[in-house]
C-alpha cells in the first residue's frame, strides 16, 4: 500500500510540474512571441531543469499544442461566464467585444506569426477549430437575437455568422489594415458595432447605442 501510494503521488507532483509549465509557457508565448522563447528561458522562469520539461513535453511542438489546447480551455471558460452574465444577445456582443479589445491589447503579434510562419500545422490546427467554434458561437447569440427581437428575423444566420467570421480575420490581415497605420482595436470596434448595427431591429439599435454611451470610456470609437 505504501508503494501505491507513494506512486501516486508522483504522479500527482508530475501533473503539478506540467500544468505549471503549461500555464507559464503560455504566458510567455502569448507575451513575446513563440520563436523568441526557447526550452531554456522556460526552465529558467520555473526553476526547474530543461531535461523536466523534455521528460514531459517531447519536443517545442508538443509543448505548444498543449499551450494552445490550455488557452482554448480559458477562453471557452470566460465566454461561458460572459454568456451566463448577459441579460440578452447585445450585452453578451459587448462582452465578447471587451474580451477581444482584451486579446488584442495583451497578446503580442508575434504569437500568431510565429505559429504561422514555424509551426504551420499547428496553425492550421487551432485556425480551423477556432473558426468552427467562433461560427457556432456567433450562429447562438444571432438566433438568440432574433427571438429576443433585437436582430432582424430575415437574416440568413448561417450565411452571416461566416461573414462575421471572415471579417475578424481581416482585423489582423497587415496586408489590408497595416499594424503601422491602424489601430487593431479601433479596426476590431469598427468591424463589430457596423456589423451588428446592420443586422439590428430598432430596438437592437437602440440598445447598441445606450451601451456605447454608457461605456464610452472603455471603447475607443464610443
Amino acid at each position: 500500500m505504501e508503494s501505491f501510494l507513494s506512486f501516486i503521488e508522483q504522479k500527482q507532483t508530475s501533473m503539478d510540474v506540467k500544468e505549471r509549465i503549461i500555464e507559464e509557457s503560455t504566458d510567455m508565448f502569448f507575451r513575446s512571441g513563440i520563436k523568441a522563447i526557447t526550452m531554456d528561458d522556460i526552465a529558467r522562469e520555473l526553476g526547474i531543469s530543461k531535461r523536466t520539461i523534455y521528460e514531459l513535453f517531447r519536443d517545442k511542438d508538443e509543448l505548444l499544442r498543449e499551450c494552445m489546447a490550455f488557452a482554448d480551455r480559458k477562453y471557452d471558460d470566460e465566454y461561458e461566464l460572459i454568456v451566463m452574465e448577459s441579460d440578452h444577445a447585445i450585452s453578451e456582443v459587448f462582452g465578447l467585444m471587451k474580451m477581444g479589445i482584451y486579446a488584442i491589447k495583451t497578446v503580442n503579434p508575434l504569437m500568431i506569426s510565429d505559429m504561422r510562419k514555424y509551426h504551420h500545422e499547428i496553425y492550421n490546427e487551432v485556425l480551423k477549430v477556432g473558426q468552427e467554434k467562433r461560427i457556432a458561437q456567433i450562429q447562438v447569440n444571432l438566433r438568440k437575437g432574433i427571438q429576443q427581437k433585437l436582430f432582424r428575423n430575415n437574416i440568413d444566420v448561417e450565411v452571416v455568422s461566416i461573414l462575421l467570421n471572415a471579417q475578424l480575420q481581416i482585423v489582423s490581415d497587415d496586408n489590408v489594415f497595416p499594424e503601422k497605420m491602424f489601430s487593431r482595436v479601433v479596426v476590431f470596434e469598427n468591424v463589430m458595432i457596423n456589423f451588428f448595427r446592420g443586422i439590428a431591429t430598432q430596438k437592437g439599435i437602440e440598445l447598441i447605442d445606450s451601451y456605447f454611451e454608457k461605456e464610452s470610456d472603455f471603447f475607443v470609437t464610443g
